[in-house]
């Protein structure tokens, strides 16, 4: 898949990712499933619906890198936070970390540091989108996915529908 269906300028062109450390904070990033996933699979597309700050998506490039395969990973989020994020303005790991800038979360920026300091921005392809038109978009130009990796939302219903719209997008060859 090529960055420009999504994009029409590249997001990573031009972006100071050095004013950002790399931050890699986030839950169950690093899981070994991933890695036994991929060497199954041989995937050329992967997508993650619900990325955050890039942390799952930039293990699996650094490994589907490192086994030097042909596949692109499309990270599909708002960038805007769960509803656990917006429900305690004093926790570090949820609402601080959305980074709000003039009320409205920065956390994407964040992300594209963090790609950028991995230097994997040809692997990874950022969707800024809500879950549902991403999955609609992706049905419209025909695009399947041999991985895909649901943990936007973590509502009992959202999840379903999640699961539901992407199965899909799902190359089940």
């Amino acid at each position: 898949m090529d960055i420009h269906l999504i994009h029409k300028d590249n997001p990573y062109e031009n972006f100071d990712y050095k004013k950002y450390p790399l931050d890699l904070q986030g839950w169950g990033s690093t899981d070994p499933n991933f890695r036994k996933l991929i060497d199954e699979v041989k995937p050329k597309l992967i997508i993650e619906v619900g990325t955050w700050k890039g942390g799952s998506a930039i293990f699996m490039a650094e490994y589907i890198k490192e086994k030097n395969l042909d596949c692109k990973i499309v990270c599909i989020d708002t960038w805007l936070g769960a509803v656990e994020f917006l429900t305690d303005q004093n926790d570090p790991e949820r609402y601080v970390s959305l980074d709000m800038k003039n009320g409205y979360p920065s956390v994407y920026y964040q992300f594209l540091a963090n790609v950028m300091h991995k230097d994997l921005q040809d692997i990874i392809i950022p969707f800024p989108q809500n879950s549902v038109l991403a999955a609609r978009f992706l049905m419209l130009n025909n695009i399947k996915a041999n991985l895909i990796f649901i943990d936007a939302s973590h509502d009992e219903k959202d999840v379903y529908e999640d699961i539901n719209n992407y199965w899909e997008v799902l190359n089940k060859d």
